[in-house]
Protein backbone atom coordinates (compact mmCIF):
# COMPACT_ATOMS: atom_id res chain seq x y z
CA UNK A 1 0.00 0.00 0.00
CA UNK A 2 3.04 1.91 0.90
CA UNK A 3 4.53 1.55 -2.44
CA UNK A 4 1.39 1.97 -4.48
CA UNK A 5 1.14 5.77 -2.86
CA UNK A 6 4.72 6.89 -3.71
CA UNK A 7 4.10 5.78 -6.79
CA UNK A 8 0.89 8.32 -6.90
CA UNK A 9 3.00 10.78 -5.39
CA UNK A 10 5.35 10.43 -8.03
CA UNK A 11 3.37 10.30 -11.15
CA UNK A 12 1.92 13.23 -9.24
CA UNK A 13 4.97 15.56 -9.23
CA UNK A 14 6.89 14.23 -12.51
CA UNK A 15 2.53 15.09 -14.02
CA UNK A 16 3.30 18.52 -12.75
CA UNK A 17 7.06 18.46 -14.16
CA UNK A 18 6.17 18.00 -17.99
CA UNK A 19 3.27 20.77 -17.43
CA UNK A 20 5.87 23.14 -16.29
CA UNK A 21 7.80 21.93 -18.94
CA UNK A 22 4.92 21.94 -21.60
CA UNK A 23 3.92 25.74 -20.31
CA UNK A 24 7.35 27.13 -21.02
CA UNK A 25 8.56 25.34 -23.63
CA UNK A 26 5.52 26.71 -25.81
CA UNK A 27 5.67 29.89 -25.43
CA UNK A 28 6.88 31.48 -28.19
CA UNK A 29 9.13 34.53 -28.89
CA UNK A 30 6.46 36.65 -31.52
CA UNK A 31 6.75 40.53 -31.92
CA UNK A 32 5.53 42.15 -29.07
CA UNK A 33 3.63 45.49 -29.56
CA UNK A 34 4.80 48.18 -26.68
CA UNK A 35 2.86 47.65 -23.50
CA UNK A 36 3.64 48.29 -19.74
CA UNK A 37 5.37 44.74 -19.90
CA UNK A 38 8.63 47.24 -20.78
CA UNK A 39 10.31 48.89 -18.82
CA UNK A 40 10.80 51.73 -21.17
CA UNK A 41 7.25 52.10 -21.74
CA UNK A 42 5.46 55.54 -21.15
CA UNK A 43 9.09 57.14 -20.75
CA UNK A 44 9.80 60.44 -22.12
CA UNK A 45 12.64 59.00 -23.87
CA UNK A 46 10.06 55.73 -25.51
CA UNK A 47 7.45 58.72 -26.18
CA UNK A 48 9.81 60.62 -28.07
CA UNK A 49 10.87 57.80 -30.22
CA UNK A 50 7.21 56.27 -31.14
CA UNK A 51 7.93 52.78 -31.30
CA UNK A 52 6.65 49.93 -33.22
CA UNK A 53 7.79 47.36 -32.13
CA UNK A 54 9.33 45.77 -28.78
CA UNK A 55 10.83 42.62 -27.89
CA UNK A 56 12.63 40.84 -25.09
CA UNK A 57 15.74 39.43 -25.51
CA UNK A 58 16.40 36.44 -24.42
CA UNK A 59 19.83 37.36 -22.55
CA UNK A 60 20.96 39.80 -20.35
CA UNK A 61 17.44 40.55 -19.27
CA UNK A 62 17.41 43.41 -22.16
CA UNK A 63 15.04 44.61 -24.27
CA UNK A 64 14.53 46.43 -27.25
CA UNK A 65 12.25 48.82 -29.11
CA UNK A 66 12.64 50.23 -32.52
CA UNK A 67 10.75 52.41 -35.00
CA UNK A 68 11.98 51.95 -38.81
CA UNK A 69 11.34 55.27 -40.63
CA UNK A 70 12.55 54.22 -44.07
CA UNK A 71 14.66 51.77 -45.74
CA UNK A 72 16.55 52.45 -49.11
CA UNK A 73 19.08 51.48 -50.80
CA UNK A 74 21.65 53.09 -49.42
CA UNK A 75 20.26 54.43 -46.30
CA UNK A 76 18.11 52.96 -43.49
CA UNK A 77 17.31 55.29 -40.81
CA UNK A 78 15.58 53.85 -37.80
CA UNK A 79 15.33 55.05 -33.76
CA UNK A 80 16.02 52.61 -31.10
CA UNK A 81 15.35 52.05 -27.52
CA UNK A 82 17.33 49.86 -25.52
CA UNK A 83 17.50 48.79 -21.89
CA UNK A 84 19.36 46.49 -19.69
CA UNK A 85 20.68 45.91 -16.01
CA UNK A 86 24.47 46.61 -16.01
CA UNK A 87 26.09 44.83 -12.57
CA UNK A 88 26.13 48.12 -11.13
CA UNK A 89 24.68 51.70 -11.50
CA UNK A 90 28.33 52.99 -12.94
CA UNK A 91 28.47 50.23 -14.75
CA UNK A 92 27.58 50.06 -18.90
CA UNK A 93 24.78 48.65 -21.07
CA UNK A 94 26.05 48.26 -25.28
CA UNK A 95 23.88 48.00 -28.61
CA UNK A 96 25.11 47.17 -31.54
CA UNK A 97 24.91 45.92 -35.07
CA UNK A 98 27.48 44.02 -37.38
CA UNK A 99 27.92 44.36 -41.04
CA UNK A 100 29.23 40.84 -41.14
CA UNK A 101 27.08 37.50 -42.03
CA UNK A 102 26.65 36.38 -38.78
CA UNK A 103 25.94 38.44 -35.45
CA UNK A 104 29.09 38.46 -32.97
CA UNK A 105 31.12 40.87 -31.04
CA UNK A 106 34.37 41.07 -33.31
CA UNK A 107 33.67 43.73 -35.73
CA UNK A 108 30.10 45.44 -33.84
CA UNK A 109 29.77 49.16 -34.28
CA UNK A 110 28.27 49.85 -30.80
CA UNK A 111 26.48 52.78 -28.81
CA UNK A 112 27.33 52.04 -25.51
CA UNK A 113 25.85 53.75 -22.29
CA UNK A 114 28.72 54.20 -19.36
CA UNK A 115 27.12 54.97 -15.80
CA UNK A 116 28.38 58.05 -14.17
CA UNK A 117 28.36 58.85 -10.37
CA UNK A 118 26.74 61.72 -10.67
CA UNK A 119 24.25 62.83 -13.80
CA UNK A 120 23.02 60.54 -16.42
CA UNK A 121 24.57 57.78 -18.65
CA UNK A 122 27.53 59.10 -21.04
CA UNK A 123 26.74 57.82 -24.41
CA UNK A 124 29.52 56.72 -27.07
CA UNK A 125 30.38 54.66 -30.07
CA UNK A 126 32.90 51.85 -30.06
CA UNK A 127 34.10 49.75 -32.79
CA UNK A 128 35.03 46.95 -31.20
CA UNK A 129 37.78 44.57 -33.26
CA UNK A 130 39.68 41.15 -33.11
CA UNK A 131 42.29 42.78 -30.87
CA UNK A 132 39.67 42.97 -28.09
CA UNK A 133 39.48 38.89 -28.18
CA UNK A 134 43.48 39.74 -28.05
CA UNK A 135 43.13 41.77 -24.42
CA UNK A 136 43.51 45.19 -26.02
CA UNK A 137 41.59 48.28 -23.96
CA UNK A 138 37.81 49.18 -25.92
CA UNK A 139 38.17 52.76 -26.17
CA UNK A 140 35.40 54.65 -28.03
CA UNK A 141 36.09 55.49 -32.19
CA UNK A 142 34.34 56.22 -34.73
CA UNK A 143 31.55 54.38 -36.46
CA UNK A 144 30.39 54.70 -40.33
CA UNK A 145 26.78 55.20 -39.10
CA UNK A 146 25.21 58.30 -37.59
CA UNK A 147 23.81 58.29 -34.48
CA UNK A 148 21.55 61.31 -33.85
CA UNK A 149 19.46 62.43 -30.77
CA UNK A 150 21.36 60.35 -28.58
CA UNK A 151 19.26 59.96 -25.41
CA UNK A 152 20.41 57.90 -22.23
CA UNK A 153 18.85 57.55 -18.39
CA UNK A 154 19.10 55.01 -15.21
CA UNK A 155 16.61 54.31 -12.71
CA UNK A 156 18.06 53.50 -9.49
CA UNK A 157 14.95 51.99 -8.49
CA UNK A 158 14.25 49.40 -11.58
CA UNK A 159 18.46 49.35 -11.62
CA UNK A 160 17.90 49.42 -15.37
CA UNK A 161 19.82 51.59 -17.86
CA UNK A 162 18.11 52.68 -21.17
CA UNK A 163 19.85 53.97 -24.65
CA UNK A 164 18.21 55.79 -27.16
CA UNK A 165 19.08 56.96 -30.90
CA UNK A 166 18.06 57.24 -34.41
CA UNK A 167 20.53 55.71 -36.83
CA UNK A 168 20.96 56.13 -40.01
CA UNK A 169 23.21 52.70 -41.33
CA UNK A 170 24.36 52.81 -44.78
CA UNK A 171 23.45 50.11 -47.13
CA UNK A 172 25.93 47.68 -46.20
CA UNK A 173 23.17 46.57 -43.32
CA UNK A 174 20.32 44.77 -44.42
CA UNK A 175 17.61 45.87 -42.77
CA UNK A 176 15.21 42.94 -43.27
CA UNK A 177 18.72 40.60 -41.60
CA UNK A 178 19.88 43.06 -39.05
CA UNK A 179 22.68 41.62 -36.91
CA UNK A 180 22.65 42.46 -33.34
CA UNK A 181 24.74 42.57 -30.47
CA UNK A 182 24.22 43.25 -27.15
CA UNK A 183 25.87 43.48 -23.75
CA UNK A 184 26.17 45.09 -19.79
CA UNK A 185 29.79 45.61 -18.33
CA UNK A 186 30.74 45.92 -14.58
CA UNK A 187 32.83 49.52 -15.11
CA UNK A 188 34.68 51.71 -17.46
CA UNK A 189 38.13 53.49 -16.99
CA UNK A 190 37.83 57.03 -17.93
CA UNK A 191 36.09 55.93 -21.83
CA UNK A 192 37.90 52.72 -21.88
CA UNK A 193 35.30 49.65 -20.92
CA UNK A 194 36.25 46.81 -18.05
CA UNK A 195 35.42 43.27 -19.79
CA UNK A 196 32.32 42.04 -19.56
CA UNK A 197 31.63 38.85 -17.42
CA UNK A 198 32.59 35.17 -18.43
CA UNK A 199 29.03 33.80 -17.85
CA UNK A 200 26.89 31.80 -20.13
CA UNK A 201 24.67 34.51 -21.01
CA UNK A 202 26.72 37.04 -21.42
CA UNK A 203 28.13 35.37 -24.59
CA UNK A 204 23.98 34.65 -25.47
CA UNK A 205 23.35 38.75 -26.93
CA UNK A 206 23.33 38.12 -30.59
CA UNK A 207 20.53 37.93 -32.63
CA UNK A 208 19.59 38.89 -36.53
CA UNK A 209 16.46 41.00 -36.50
CA UNK A 210 13.85 41.72 -39.46
CA UNK A 211 13.41 45.86 -38.76
CA UNK A 212 9.91 45.85 -40.98
CA UNK A 213 8.43 42.72 -39.44
CA UNK A 214 9.91 42.28 -35.92
CA UNK A 215 10.89 38.69 -36.87
CA UNK A 216 13.97 37.50 -34.79
CA UNK A 217 16.70 34.62 -35.93
CA UNK A 218 17.94 32.90 -33.26
CA UNK A 219 21.95 32.05 -33.56
CA UNK A 220 21.91 30.41 -29.68
CA UNK A 221 21.76 26.58 -28.65
CA UNK A 222 19.24 27.59 -26.24
CA UNK A 223 16.56 24.48 -27.35
CA UNK A 224 19.51 21.91 -27.03
CA UNK A 225 20.62 23.56 -23.43
CA UNK A 226 17.30 23.37 -22.36
CA UNK A 227 16.95 19.59 -23.52
CA UNK A 228 20.11 18.52 -21.68
CA UNK A 229 18.88 20.48 -18.64
CA UNK A 230 15.26 18.60 -18.30
CA UNK A 231 16.56 15.69 -19.24
CA UNK A 232 19.96 15.61 -16.90
CA UNK A 233 16.81 16.65 -14.61
CA UNK A 234 14.54 13.55 -15.13
CA UNK A 235 17.06 10.73 -15.80
CA UNK A 236 19.74 11.45 -13.19
CA UNK A 237 17.90 13.46 -10.99
CA UNK A 238 14.87 11.86 -10.52
CA UNK A 239 14.88 8.21 -11.54
CA UNK A 240 17.76 6.92 -10.48
CA UNK A 241 17.27 8.18 -7.09
CA UNK A 242 13.52 6.32 -7.15
CA UNK A 243 15.38 2.92 -8.46
CA UNK A 244 17.97 3.34 -5.41
CA UNK A 245 14.98 3.64 -3.20
CA UNK A 246 13.00 0.89 -4.39
CA UNK A 247 16.25 -1.46 -3.91
CA UNK A 248 17.34 -0.27 -0.32
CA UNK A 249 13.23 -0.79 0.70
CA UNK A 250 11.84 -3.00 -1.43
CA UNK A 251 14.22 -6.16 -1.73
CA UNK A 252 13.81 -7.99 1.37
CA UNK A 253 13.57 -5.45 4.56
CA UNK A 254 11.26 -3.65 5.66
CA UNK A 255 9.17 -4.73 2.77
CA UNK A 256 9.67 -7.64 0.83
CA UNK A 257 8.54 -7.81 -3.06
CA UNK A 258 9.60 -10.24 -5.63
CA UNK A 259 9.59 -7.85 -8.18
CA UNK A 260 12.33 -5.31 -6.98
CA UNK A 261 14.64 -6.22 -8.49
CA UNK A 262 13.12 -6.01 -12.19
CA UNK A 263 11.62 -2.39 -11.28
CA UNK A 264 15.20 -1.29 -9.66
CA UNK A 265 16.92 -2.76 -13.22
CA UNK A 266 14.12 -1.19 -15.07
CA UNK A 267 14.54 2.61 -13.43
CA UNK A 268 18.31 2.34 -13.67
CA UNK A 269 18.30 1.27 -17.39
CA UNK A 270 15.78 4.37 -17.76
CA UNK A 271 18.02 7.13 -16.01
CA UNK A 272 21.09 5.66 -17.57
CA UNK A 273 19.17 5.88 -21.56
CA UNK A 274 17.53 9.44 -20.39
CA UNK A 275 20.98 10.45 -18.87
CA UNK A 276 23.12 9.65 -21.39
CA UNK A 277 21.35 10.98 -23.87
CA UNK A 278 21.40 14.49 -22.05
CA UNK A 279 25.20 13.75 -21.77
CA UNK A 280 25.35 13.45 -25.64
CA UNK A 281 23.36 16.75 -26.03
CA UNK A 282 25.72 18.11 -24.00
CA UNK A 283 28.71 17.28 -25.78
CA UNK A 284 26.98 18.36 -28.42
CA UNK A 285 27.04 21.97 -26.85
CA UNK A 286 30.81 21.70 -26.49
CA UNK A 287 32.06 23.53 -29.73
CA UNK A 288 29.74 26.56 -28.65
CA UNK A 289 30.81 26.34 -25.34
CA UNK A 290 35.03 25.49 -25.58
CA UNK A 291 35.38 28.99 -24.22
CA UNK A 292 33.38 29.47 -21.31
CA UNK A 293 35.70 28.39 -18.37
CA UNK A 294 32.55 29.30 -15.83
CA UNK A 295 31.29 26.11 -16.58
CA UNK A 296 34.22 23.45 -16.49
CA UNK A 297 33.23 22.51 -12.91
CA UNK A 298 29.88 21.46 -14.33
CA UNK A 299 31.50 19.79 -16.86
CA UNK A 300 33.81 16.87 -14.80
CA UNK A 301 31.03 16.35 -12.96
CA UNK A 302 29.12 15.18 -15.86
CA UNK A 303 31.74 13.11 -17.36
CA UNK A 304 32.36 11.29 -13.86
CA UNK A 305 28.35 10.95 -13.38
CA UNK A 306 28.17 9.12 -16.82
CA UNK A 307 31.62 7.13 -16.26
CA UNK A 308 29.90 5.83 -13.09
CA UNK A 309 26.94 5.26 -14.18
CA UNK A 310 28.33 2.94 -17.17
CA UNK A 311 30.37 1.13 -14.49
CA UNK A 312 26.95 0.80 -12.41
CA UNK A 313 25.15 -0.76 -15.32
CA UNK A 314 27.74 -3.39 -15.92
CA UNK A 315 26.73 -4.30 -13.00
CA UNK A 316 24.22 -6.80 -15.21
CA UNK A 317 26.92 -8.30 -16.20
CA UNK A 318 29.44 -8.16 -14.00
CA UNK A 319 27.72 -9.17 -10.86
CA UNK A 320 29.15 -11.96 -9.08
CA UNK A 321 26.90 -14.80 -8.06
CA UNK A 322 25.47 -15.43 -4.50
CA UNK A 323 27.47 -17.69 -3.45
CA UNK A 324 30.82 -16.29 -4.52
CA UNK A 325 33.63 -14.84 -1.98
CA UNK A 326 33.93 -11.72 -3.40
CA UNK A 327 30.03 -11.17 -3.80
CA UNK A 328 30.56 -8.90 -0.12
CA UNK A 329 33.06 -6.63 -1.23
CA UNK A 330 31.54 -6.07 -4.80
CA UNK A 331 28.21 -4.87 -2.30
CA UNK A 332 30.04 -2.09 -1.15
CA UNK A 333 31.28 -0.84 -3.80
CA UNK A 334 28.19 -1.05 -5.95
CA UNK A 335 26.38 0.49 -3.29
CA UNK A 336 29.15 2.91 -2.23
CA UNK A 337 29.11 4.16 -6.36
CA UNK A 338 25.47 4.44 -6.26
CA UNK A 339 24.99 6.94 -3.64
CA UNK A 340 28.23 8.81 -4.73
CA UNK A 341 26.16 9.12 -8.02
CA UNK A 342 23.34 10.68 -6.34
CA UNK A 343 25.19 13.25 -4.42
CA UNK A 344 27.02 14.36 -7.71
CA UNK A 345 24.04 14.42 -9.70
CA UNK A 346 22.10 16.42 -7.28
CA UNK A 347 25.10 18.64 -6.93
CA UNK A 348 25.68 19.27 -10.96
CA UNK A 349 21.94 19.81 -11.54
CA UNK A 350 22.34 22.91 -9.18
CA UNK A 351 25.32 23.57 -10.95
CA UNK A 352 23.01 24.23 -14.06
CA UNK A 353 20.45 25.99 -12.87
CA UNK A 354 23.46 28.45 -11.62
CA UNK A 355 24.82 28.25 -15.57
CA UNK A 356 21.40 28.49 -17.06
CA UNK A 357 20.12 30.47 -15.06
CA UNK A 358 16.16 29.53 -15.94
CA UNK A 359 13.10 31.64 -14.00
CA UNK A 360 13.08 30.46 -10.31
CA UNK A 361 10.13 28.42 -10.48
CA UNK A 362 12.27 25.53 -12.18
CA UNK A 363 14.59 25.14 -8.99
CA UNK A 364 11.94 25.30 -7.10
CA UNK A 365 10.02 22.21 -8.34
CA UNK A 366 13.23 20.53 -8.31
CA UNK A 367 13.69 20.94 -4.67
CA UNK A 368 10.02 19.71 -4.46
CA UNK A 369 10.73 16.53 -6.24
CA UNK A 370 14.26 16.12 -4.04
CA UNK A 371 12.09 17.40 -0.50
CA UNK A 372 9.41 14.23 -1.44
CA UNK A 373 12.08 11.85 -1.72
CA UNK A 374 13.52 13.20 1.21
CA UNK A 375 10.62 12.47 2.76
CA UNK A 376 9.64 9.49 1.99
CA UNK A 377 13.07 7.88 2.59
CA UNK A 378 12.47 9.55 6.18
CA UNK A 379 9.71 7.46 6.88
CA UNK A 380 10.81 4.15 5.33
CA UNK A 381 14.08 4.56 6.89
CA UNK A 382 11.65 5.29 10.42
CA UNK A 383 9.38 1.99 9.57
CA UNK A 384 13.08 0.49 8.90
CA UNK A 385 14.44 0.64 12.21
CA UNK A 386 11.39 0.55 14.16
CA UNK A 387 10.82 -3.34 12.33
CA UNK A 388 14.29 -3.88 13.25
CA UNK A 389 14.27 -2.66 16.98
CA UNK A 390 10.82 -5.04 17.12
CA UNK A 391 12.37 -8.32 15.40
CA UNK A 392 15.61 -7.73 17.17
CA UNK A 393 13.37 -7.71 21.44
CA UNK A 394 11.61 -10.34 19.56
CA UNK A 395 14.73 -12.64 19.36
CA UNK A 396 16.16 -11.47 23.06
CA UNK A 397 13.23 -12.74 24.47
CA UNK A 398 12.96 -15.83 22.39
CA UNK A 399 16.49 -16.31 22.98
CA UNK A 400 15.71 -16.05 26.97
CA UNK A 401 12.57 -18.50 26.73
CA UNK A 402 15.26 -20.69 24.88
CA UNK A 403 18.05 -20.37 27.62
CA UNK A 404 15.54 -20.43 30.65
CA UNK A 405 13.50 -23.27 28.82
CA UNK A 406 17.24 -25.21 29.05
CA UNK A 407 17.69 -24.36 32.73
CA UNK A 408 14.73 -25.66 33.80
CA UNK A 409 15.48 -28.89 31.77
CA UNK A 410 18.86 -29.35 33.88
CA UNK A 411 17.44 -28.81 36.61
CA UNK A 412 14.76 -31.37 36.41
CA UNK A 413 17.45 -33.82 35.54
CA UNK A 414 19.41 -32.93 38.75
Amino acid sequence: MLAFSMTSSSHAVLLSFFALLTSTLCQQPNPHQCDDTFSFFGTDIANAANLTYCRKLRALGAELGWNLHNATTTTTTVTIVFSAVPPVGTGWIAWGVNPGPKPRMPGTRALVAIGQAVGPPVVASYNVTTDTLMGCKLENSSVEFRAEGVRSNYSSVTGRMVLAATLRLPSVYNPSRLNQVWQVGPAARGMALVPHAQQLHNFDGVDTLNLATGQMFGYSNTALRDAHGVLSVIGWGIIMPAGILIVRYFRSFPFQRQEYFLLHASCQLSAYVVGTTAWGIGLALLGSTRYYKTIMGHRVIGVLVFCLATLQMMALWLKPKKRDKYRRYWSIYHHFVGYSLVALTVVNIFKGFKILKPPPKWRWVYVAILASIGCAVLVLEIITWYKFYVMQKKKAEEHKDVKSAKAVQVTSNI
